[in-house]
């Protein structure tokens, strides 16, 4: 399978698009030949799939780093995991990836159906994980701050659950989106990303809860979650 083909079966199921911009645009930042070093490096690995995932060869559907001229790109196609990533020289940073809660296909031995759900716990680290992959980036390089773009695709008439965690009992509140899309944007500072790149990742998720009418979470509730994806209690 192609990367074509592989951008036509993301964008036919739920999915999410990350994109970051620097503040300052530079199209030679980073040398060429240390891109696949800096995202390497930049790798967010707190569970058993890391954010993003860049593949050590080429086999079962995935493409480990190549050239596009500018940048690098890197996909994947296994199982329940469809993502395409690019870095570009300026270090701007693209990525775009299914649900897995339309791709895992079934869940405890039922058939999970394609397009119903956005778990809450999946989101709180993903969200997380993003923010702290591109707190890295910036680390990494001279990049002074940005703008970091997410957008949660194919929402409409999906309910926000708790489906993945065994441990956490169902919401049977309705959470529902009635919007297509759920567009996120966030703006800051090398500073300020580094001094609390956990808050900033807290605004966005609240921002999904809240276009998913879920009024009285608790950011309390959000902090633990976080807590526990970074001391890997989950």
């Amino acid at each position: 399978m192609n990367i074509e083909e592989i951008k036509k079966k993301v964008d036919a199921i739920g999915n999410i698009k990350v994109v970051f911009e620097p503040s300052t645009y530079n199209e030679n930042r980073i040398q060429k030949r240390n891109l696949q070093e800096i995202l390497e490096k930049s790798v967010v690995s707190l569970r058993g799939w890391s954010f993003p995932h860049v593949p050590k060869q080429d086999n079962d559907g995935s493409k480990r780093p190549y050239s596009i001229g500018n940048g690098i790109e890197f996909y994947t196609y296994w199982e329940k995991f469809i993502e395409i990533f690019r870095l570009y020289q300026s270090g701007q940073f693209l990525a775009k990836f299914a649900l897995y809660e339309d791709t895992i296909g079934e869940l405890n031995g039922k058939k999970l159906e394609s397009g119903k759900y956005l778990d809450f716990l999946s989101t709180i680290y993903k969200i997380t994980e993003i923010v702290l992959f591109i707190n890295n980036l910036i680390e990494n390089t001279d990049i002074e701050g940005g703008s970091l773009t997410i957008e949660i695709n194919k929402t409409r008439d999906r309910e926000l659950e708790a489906i993945f965690s065994q441990n956490i009992f169902s919401f049977h509140a309705g959470y529902i989106c009635r919007m297509g899309q759920v567009p996120l944007n966030e703006s800051f500072s090398k500073e300020k990303i580094a001094a609390d790149p956990l808050e900033i990742s807290r605004n966005l998720i609240k921002r999904i809860f809240d276009d998913f009418n879920w009024k009285d979470y608790s950011e309390q509730m959000i902090k633990t979650h976080q807590e526990n994806l970074l001391n890997r209690r989950i």
